[in-house]
């Protein structure tokens, strides 16, 4: 058959030492898929023995016949493409042994192209389940997971006697082969880059996972944000004798605004067989409770469904705190301590927690209160540090519950661990490289 080199980009191959047929692809049925067949020879004259590494001299090694491989070569015009490539063999005549031509476009033993890799690895970087990457690239679902187990390898955290100067802390829902339902996520404060994720949050597993760093790692850590988990507490105050503990100000803020809509639910509830239309207004306008209150517009009003009259956002907040007084001053407490927060005023902040006292507020909001006074200190080191929050490894979280929801759920935490470090890790935007890189040269 005969064939000719093409030099020019063939296939998308930047390679040498490929001879392409002069025929045409052929057009067959293959997997019960149309799918292009194109045909190719690799070889070249080799200057040494790759077994025994003897040079070519006097034809020692010479070319002994052909090995007729299958590679897939990705989709070309919306259809599958296979190369058959005859691999050129060699024949050591100095240590007998037999090794095949090589090239750069496919790894040995392997009948996948290593652009196609490449692609498993693109789409892999995206919250998409596996089976969908191997419909699109027309292979089976079995590739894609071996494939995301060996990228997985490459973009695991190395294990390393080096921690940042800042931490998060937290953790969601996992897959049900851990003990604890609940999974331990911690990144860098500054990067958000993910650190570690381990299968279990509880205190012992995780005093047993940070002993092995050095405490003089350990002491250089200068914060840590958490959520309210007073395990978290109990374990940095051990292990981390210099970080100071940054309650996550967004937990704040959602616990608060909790306690005024179930402030509100209940007063709703118990005016639902009472008085139907107060019922109604305080099931329709429930944002009203949770909006900032100097953003509540007093001056426009216009026709309001439910009021005979016509209102502002802010007057019809105002008549529906009047339905109930403890509805008010819960709201009034609740909205003071989330200004004081937002000013990044600690003094009123301390302040607003004072006058609950004299208050009779929603058992609820009581209840945060008193755990807001227990962390005060904590608290503090939040409005000091306004920047250093839980936001990110939220975000992180929430992409997390998305590829779990997309793959219709993991069951083996080991691959769930594997896909999330791969979408966080593999793909780095420029910005965050940047971050990282000032944040090393700080």
């Amino acid at each position: 058959m005969p064939y000719t080199y093409n030099k020019t980009n063939y296939l998308g191959l930047k390679v040498d030492n490929i001879y392409f047929s002069n025929e045409l692809p052929q057009e067959i049925y293959y997997k019960c898929i149309k799918t292009l067949f194109y045909k190719a020879v690799l070889t070249y004259d080799v200057t040494a023995c790759e077994c025994c590494g003897i040079k070519n001299e006097n034809n020692t090694v010479i070319k002994n016949g052909k090995r007729h491989t299958l590679i897939y070569m990705g989709e070309i015009i919306y259809k599958p493409a296979y190369l058959e490539l005859n691999k050129q063999r060699f024949y050591c005549k100095a240590c007998g042994e037999t090794f095949t031509a090589k090239s750069s476009f496919v790894q040995p033993k392997s009948s996948i192209s290593n652009s196609v890799k490449l692609a498993i690895a693109e789409k892999a970087a995206e919250a998409r389940s596996e089976k969908a990457i191997a419909h699109d690239l027309f292979i089976s679902p079995s590739t894609v997971h071996r494939q995301m187990k060996i990228i997985a390898q490459q973009v695991k955290p190395k294990i390393s006697d080096t921690l940042p100067n800042h931490l998060s802390f937290d953790e969601f829902k996992s897959t049900k082969d851990v003990e604890g339902a609940m999974s331990f996520i911690y990144c860098d404060g500054i990067t958000h880059e993910i650190l570690d994720i381990l299968p279990d949050r509880r205190k012992g597993e995780l005093e047993k996972y940070f002993s092995r760093f050095p405490l003089k790692t350990r002491a250089r850590v200068k914060t840590i944000s958490i959520d309210m988990y007073k395990p978290y507490i109990e374990l940095i105050k051990k292990l981390f004798p210099n970080a100071k503990i940054i309650i996550d100000r967004f937990h704040i803020v959602q616990a608060i605004n909790r306690e005024i809509n179930r402030c509100r639910v209940s007063v709703m509830n118990s005016k639902r067989k009472t008085n139907r239309p107060e019922y109604n207004k305080l099931k329709r306008y429930w944002r009203l409770f949770l909006k900032n209150p100097y953003q509540l517009n007093s001056i426009n009003y216009h026709p309001f469904r439910l009021f005979k009259s016509w209102q502002s956002t802010y007057s019809a907040l105002q008549y529906l705190l009047t339905l109930d007084d403890k509805l008010e001053a819960t709201y009034r407490i609740g909205h003071q301590i989330l200004n004081a927060l937002r000013m990044n005023d600690i003094k009123n902040f301390e302040e607003a927690l004072s006058k609950a006292e004299n208050e009779e507020l929603f058992e609820g909001l009581n209840r945060i209160i008193k755990t807001f006074k227990d962390y005060l200190p904590f608290i503090e080191n939040t409005v000091q540090h306004p920047k250093l929050t839980n936001g990110p490894i939220e975000g992180i979280i929430n992409k997390i519950k998305l590829i779990k929801r997309n793959a219709y759920g993991y069951r083996n935490f080991i691959n769930f661990r594997n896909r999330i470090l791969i979408i966080s890790r593999l793909f780095v935007s420029e910005h965050k490289k940047h971050i990282k890189q000032h944040s090393k040269v700080a």
